[in-house]
């Protein structure tokens, strides 16, 4: 059943929102912001006033004696606790017991091994050292479960990076960047090297034919929008889009956990079975205001364009028409001789400064940063600004409250990449014949050209804000409460003012004109209510039993706006334009109401039993779809606890298995009939049909099985976390023609689709070398994914984009097109008739050959290997290399190089390339000829950090100081055919496989940064 109040509705026509005021709520939280920053002048003589409190501070070290920042030291039973700074110091207040009494403290750090240590009250200069672990099956994960628990009791695989040490490198500037090569079974596909730009985000392949395969990211216990690829330049033809993953300050952050699949998630419920991706920013720390400044500064470049791009040709006529010559070009080349550069070197630079400090009553972390990056072209600029304030309250030790407010604002300015043109397409596709014309080469416009006729960009206004209220009013029972909002504003443009001097260019765009307006609103608002019930059952059986329910509200508005032809030049506002004038406005409701039940029984601490059930309700459910149910069950066994468990060399051996479903919501309206405005009789208003909907429709259901177990050898210095995982989706959602008698045209949503996947993940750790003055950390993950078409309602395949298919017996989202075997040849070499494979062995003449299976469109397997050596104790070096195999990209490059424009060598010179790569070029419809393996290694990081003697920093009046030096995306290995194998479209109609046309490659970066504390 759905309330009124629970109902998606839609609007649509043909005028805009006015925008005025709009932002209002959003100054006033930055005034707030302000105001906060402003109060904290008056935090240090409070936090001095905790000094009379009962106390314990210290520093916690690694065995080198190095600081750890971010480590959580409480004390044990008593939940009093406080985290390290920069610098490595705590200092817990309110410590029960008297001056001199003895207390138990316990430090916990991801990546090290659970420490604990006896210490006195009052006690002021405790030294914790914290040995590195490769399994740290103490350190507390908030991901997935109805509270906090340590990764012992979970029977499911959680992964966990510890962000704020990556981050200090200066090798990353986006979320996306940070998990990269650092959580097995999570895919990272960069689709560009434009600054602003985003990747394609994916945990364990593809779990849905139509709907998305994004993850869901939560901030803080917030669900925030998730978009990969929004912007101007996302309606088209390209990879130039902005990401609302960018809008994350890493230096905010202060770890990621991710739960990779259906197994995991069942408590987030419907929209899940993507995964989830938990983002925690930085808490202050008990003590004195403790400032933590960053700069960085570097340069992006476009590497080896001289190297990597090709030499095209064409053949020169006379003015009589004839052809008299074949030329060659390599424009890249000859403008670096005549010194000029089609692409520069860019800028790129970020300043952050935080405060952090508090009390046992209190504590506080403010943070601004300001990001101001400039791509290889000149027009591409990222700025944005953000504000974060995050505040705990500790009235009693009964009652926590927390608030997150973050806020960011600025502006991504997109170079113009579309499929028509700019200076990729220009310059890729570069041609002799156009050598002597106004052209001077270039396919079509000068590079300056396009900078100077196209404007693209986008303003982003986003604030992201929590509170969470933990209460515990006696020993047995908790209760917590989180509600939170993410709002955010994109207002994209692409321009075109009139330029009468570039019209041998760009025609009518540069003697009319035209402004595009893509506005896009979203709401997101989450409030979660979870209660546990803890009781022992019997000696040594403990009973947790959780129940639970929540709610999420999305509210999207969507605005196109477009008209061309100025008056004049110099006029570029949409409301002066004088043709075409165009206007549309959506808006669509989403929401999710759900309840869960949860109990855990914890035997000796060291069996776990998890049973949970969920029940969801959603807006897009068809009417006659009552609600959901998503069952979890999940053990967890820590063997090695066990007396008659002994195998030499393992210090740790913990066993897991899990089963669990949750599911994804069909997309708004899909379940109801939608008509759409038109004129009727005599120039009235009027509605049509436009799609018939489904009052039958429900969610996709993912499921999945996970089997694992975590292991530590050789006194923790190595360790390994493997997980088998095997499910799928059933009820997956397909078109299906609408019946003719219904009076709609096109299709209808169903239910009725499967898949399945399987696949494994390894997380290896080892320190092979660990001395008081040299430690060598090592990292290597590997996962392999495998998906397969189950069924697809009787049809025998679908086409979601182009060349692309879901074909029963297949992997999901496959490569399909005619695969040239052989061909015979002219006098002159050329092909005269070409053979295609015939799908049964043999061939066949390729006008009359089918569609046949090319290959993956999505790595199956991957892998990242990362090494951290620290030398003379203030000097640490790092390095990471990863890998993706297995899967295909369609090099558009080649293909329009080759198959459309005629450019490459093999058009005029046939007779020294095989009879298959003859018979390819022969026809665009040959796509064997340019779907290509896209397997590759890539260097993707190198850092030096060396961090200043105590003694050093002093002389700055500094607490720490650190200097890194660090290269991303330095080299590459592969055999792909074209330009970047990471490079791909991120939306628009080629956007579910790996297509890369144009685009902009990965920029080799150099970086240096200053990191400083106070």
């Amino acid at each position: 059943m759905h309330p009124d109040w629970f109902t998606s509705t839609s609007t649509s026509g043909r005028e805009a929102v006015p925008r005025a005021g709009r932002w209002a709520p959003a100054r006033r939280a930055v005034s707030a912001l302000a105001a906060a920053v402003a109060f904290l002048g008056a935090i240090p003589a409070a936090a001095q006033q905790g000094a009379s409190e009962a106390t314990i501070a210290g520093i916690v070290t690694d065995e080198a004696d190095m600081p750890l920042s971010a480590a959580q030291v409480r004390v044990r039973g008593g939940g009093q606790g406080a985290l390290t700074d920069e610098a490595g110091r705590f200092r817990i207040v309110g410590v029960p017991g008297a001056v001199g009494a003895s207390v138990t403290l316990e430090a916990r750090r991801i990546g090290y091994r659970l420490t604990t240590l006896t210490a006195r009250v009052g006690d002021q200069d405790v030294r914790v050292r914290m040995p590195v672990s490769a399994l740290s099956l103490g350190s507390v994960v908030v991901t997935g479960q109805a509270g906090e628990a340590t990764k012992r009791e979970l029977g499911v695989s959680v992964a966990q990076v510890d962000a704020s040490e990556i981050v200090d490198r200066g090798t990353v500037r986006d979320v996306q960047t940070l998990i990269n090569g650092r959580a097995p079974g999570v895919t990272i596909l960069q689709n560009s090297g434009t600054i602003g730009s985003g990747a394609t985000v994916r945990i364990r392949g593809a779990s849905s034919f139509s709907l998305t395969n994004q993850p869901l990211i939560y901030i803080d216990g917030v669900r925030v929008d998730n978009a990969q690829g929004t912007g101007p330049l996302n309606q088209g033809f390209g990879a130039s889009t902005t990401s609302r993953w960018n809008d994350i300050n890493p230096n905010d952050i202060e770890s990621v956990e991710i739960v990779r699949g259906p197994a995991a998630t069942t408590l987030y419920g419907t929209e899940a079975a993507n995964g989830v991706i938990q983002i925690i920013t930085k808490r202050g720390s008990v003590g004195a205001p403790t400032w933590d400044l960053s700069v960085r500064q570097g340069i992006t470049q476009f590497a080896d364009p001289e190297g990597r791009l090709w030499t095209n040709y064409a053949e020169i006529e006379d003015a009589a028409g004839n052809v008299i010559d074949t030329a060659s070009l390599d424009q890249v080349d000859r403008y670096a001789d005549m010194g000029t550069d089609i692409w520069t070197n860019g800028h790129l630079q970020t300043y952050s400064l935080g405060l952090g400090g508090g009390s046992s009553a209190y504590r506080y972390y403010v943070s601004g940063n300001l990001q101001n990056d400039r791509g290889v072209e000149r027009v591409n600029k990222q700025r944005l600004q953000s504000l974060r304030a995050n505040f705990g309250l500790f009235p009693s030790a009964q009652l926590d409250v927390s608030t997150n407010v973050g806020y960011v604002w600025g502006r991504t300015e997109l170079p113009f990449e579309a499929g028509g043109g700019g200076t990729t397409w220009t310059t890729y596709y570069a041609t002799p014949a156009n050598l002597g014309t106004v052209r001077d080469g270039f396919y079509s416009g000068l590079p300056e050209a396009y900078h100077q006729q196209y404007q693209s960009w986008q303003d982003i206004q986003r604030l992201t804000a929590s509170v969470q209220v933990s209460h515990r009013p006696i020993s047995w029972f908790s209760h917590r409460l989180t509600a939170g909002t993410d709002q955010g504003t994109e207002d994209g443009h692409e321009v075109a003012p009139i330029h009468l001097d570039l019209e041998p260019f760009f025609g009518t765009d540069a003697t009319e004109g035209y402004h595009e307006i893509f506005f896009r609103d979203v709401a997101l608002h989450t409030a979660n209510y979870s209660a546990t019930a803890a009781a022992d059952l019997l000696p040594g059986l403990r009973s947790s039993t959780s129940i639970g329910g929540d709610l999420y509200l999305r509210t999207t508005q969507r605005i196109y706006q477009y008209g061309r032809r100025f008056p004049a030049p110099g006029v570029t506002a949409i409301n002066a334009t004088t043709l075409g004038r165009e206007a549309e406005q959506t808006v669509e409701e989403h929401n999710t109401v759900g309840a869960f039940l949860q109990e855990e029984l914890a035997w000796q601490d060291r069996i776990f039993l998890t049973l949970g059930v969920r029940m969801d309700d959603n807006s897009a459910f068809g009417k006659n779809f009552d609600r959901v149910y998503y069952p979890k069950a999940s053990l967890s066994w820590i063997a090695s606890d066990e007396s008659y468990v002994r195998i030499p060399f393992l210090t740790t051996l913990k066993l897991r298995a899990a089963y669990g479903e949750s599911g994804q919501a069909p997309l708004p309206y899909a379940a109801v009939p939608v008509y759409q405005a038109a004129i009727g009789f005599g120039n009235t208003a009027a509605v049509t049909p436009l799609s018939l909907g489904n009052v039958d429709l429900g969610p996709e259901r993912g499921f999945e099985t996970e089997l694992g177990f975590d292991a530590a050898f050789l006194g923790d210095r190595a360790g390994i976390e493997f997980t088998y995982f095997f499910g799928g989706t059933r009820d997956a959602i397909l078109e299906k023609q609408a019946p003719p008698s219904s009076g709609f045209p096109g299709t209808q949503l169903v239910n009725g689709g499967k898949l399945e996947r399987h696949g494994m993940e390894m997380l290896l750790r080892g320190t092979p070398i660990q001395r008081e003055r040299t430690a060598l950390d090592l990292s290597l993950s590997l996962s392999t994914n495998e998906t397969e078409v189950v069924d697809l309602k009787g049809s025998e395949f679908i086409v979601p984009s182009t060349n692309i298919r879901h074909q029963v017996g297949y992997p999901v989202g496959s490569w399909f097109g005619k695969r040239v075997v052989g061909a015979t040849r002219n006098d002159d070499d050329t092909a005269d008739e070409v053979f295609c494979d015939d799908g049964q062995g043999g061939q066949v003449a390729c006008s009359a050959a089918p569609p046949v299976y090319l290959g993956r469109t999505t790595p199956n397997l991957e892998g990242a290997l990362t090494a951290n050596l620290r030398v003379l104790e203030n000097l640490q070096f790092s390095a990471m290399l990863d890998w993706k195999r297995g899967y295909k990209k369609l090099d558009g490059n080649r293909r329009v190089r080759c198959f459309l424009f005629y450019l490459c060598r093999e058009n005029y010179y046939p007779g020294e390339f095989s009879d298959v790569v003859a018979g390819e070029v022969s026809s665009s419809g040959h796509v064997s000829g340019y779907v290509s393996d896209a397997s590759y290694t890539k260097l993707r990081e190198i850092s030096a950090t060396y961090t200043l003697p105590a003694e050093w920093a002093q002389m700055v009046r500094a607490g720490a100081v650190s200097i890194s030096i660090a290269g991303r995306n330095l080299h590459t290995w592969t055999n792909y055919s074209g330009l970047e194998p990471e490079a791909s479209f991120q939306g628009g109609s080629r956007g579910f496989g790996q297509w890369e046309q144009n685009v902009t490659p990965q920029l080799r970066s150099f970086v240096t940064s200053i990191q400083m504390t106070f």
